[in-house]
C-alpha cells in the first residue's frame, strides 16, 4: 500500500560566512505499510514524526528518495496528477482550531474535500456528511455551528469525519489525541478503530503516547533524530521491543 525508499528531508536553518547550514529532519528512511492495517509511529518531540507525516501525505516534498502510494510513485507526479490522488491520502492534524476555518460552518468544512475531490451531487453530499456525523457520534445540529462553538474533542471528531469523507485508502493521524483528557482520548481511539474496520483504510498513527500507540496497533515504528531505529511487527507488549532506544523511550514514559 505505502512504500518508502531512502527518503530524507533537509531544512536550511542559517548561513555561516555565505555557506548554508542544513538540518536533517528525516534521514534515509525505508519501510513499507501493508493495506488495511494500522501502524503506530512513536518518538520523542523533535524526532521528525510530523515531518515524516507531511512527506507521506505529500504536503511537503522529500529532499531525496521516493514514495509509492498504492503502487503509484507520488514523488514523480505532476501537480494535476497529485490532486487526483488526494482522495486516497488524507491527514488528521493535531490542532482542530488551526485545521478548521474559524469562519466556516462545520458542514462546509466537511464538505470541502468532497466538493474538491469527488463528483457527487448536493443531495448525495448531504447524505454522506450526515452519515459521517452519526458515525463520529455527534449531534446533527453541530453542522450549523462554527469551530469556536465546539469542544476540543468535538473538533477532533470533525477532523476525522472530514478525512473520512472521501473514503481514503491511507490516513495519517498526527498527534490526533493530544490535549484531550483520558476519557475522551479513549473514546477517540475506539472511534478510529471502529472506522478502520468499516473503511478498511491503512492508518499511520503518529504519537508520543506509548499507551495509545500500543492500544491502536501491534505494529510500531520508532524514530530517533530523524531516523527509523526499529520497526516492531506483531508485538504484544512493551517487552517485545529490541532496540535499546525503544526500551529507553518506553521505560522513561512509564516512569
Amino acid at each position: 500500500m505505502v512504500k518508502v525508499k531512502n527518503i530524507s528531508k533537509q531544512y536550511k536553518i542559517k548561513e555561516k560566512r555565505g555557506t548554508p547550514i542544513y538540518i536533517d529532519a528525516v534521514r534515509d528512511m525505508t519501510f513499507a505499510l501493508e493495506s488495511n492495517k494500522i501502524y503506530s509511529l512513536i518518538g520523542e518531540s523533535g524526532s521528525g514524526k510530523s515531518t515524516l507525516s507531511r512527506l507521506l501525505t505529500y504536503i511537503e516534498k522529500p529532499t531525496t528518495g521516493k514514495i509509492w502510494i498504492d503502487s503509484k510513485e507520488v514523488t514523480s507526479l505532476r501537480k494535476k496528477q497529485l490532486i487526483k490522488m488526494r482522495s486516497d491520502i488524507q491527514m488528521v492534524f493535531q490542532d482542530g482550531k488551526s485545521a478548521l476555518d474559524p469562519r466556516q460552518k462545520i458542514y462546509d468544512s466537511i464538505a470541502e474535500p468532497i466538493r474538491n475531490l469527488t463528483n457527487i451531487n448536493k443531495n448525495q453530499e448531504r447524505e454522506v456528511i450526515e452519515d459521517l456525523i452519526d458515525k463520529v457520534e455527534l449531534p446533527i445540529n453541530i453542522l450549523n455551528m462554527l469551530p469556536s462553538e465546539l469542544s476540543g474533542g468535538q473538533q477532533k471528531r470533525i477532523l476525522i469525519a472530514r478525512a473520512m469523507s472521501v473514503c481514503p485508502k491511507f490516513i495519517v493521524f498526527d498527534e490526533s489525541i493530544s490535549g484531550l483528557d483520558v476519557i475522551i482520548r479513549k473514546r477517540i481511539l475506539d472511534l478510529l478503530l471502529k472506522l478502520q474496520q468499516e473503511y478498511k483504510s491503512t492508518y499511520l498513527f503518529v504519537t508520543h503516547d506509548i499507551d495509545a500507540a500500543l492500544y491502536m496497533s501491534n505494529n510500531i515504528m520508532v524514530m530517533k533524530k530523524g531516523a527509523l531505529v526499529e520497526k516492531a511487527l506483531g508485538i504484544k507488549s512493551c517487552n517485545d521491543f529490541n532496540h535499546e532506544y525503544s526500551r529507553k523511550l518506553i521505560n522513561s514514559h512509564f516512569i
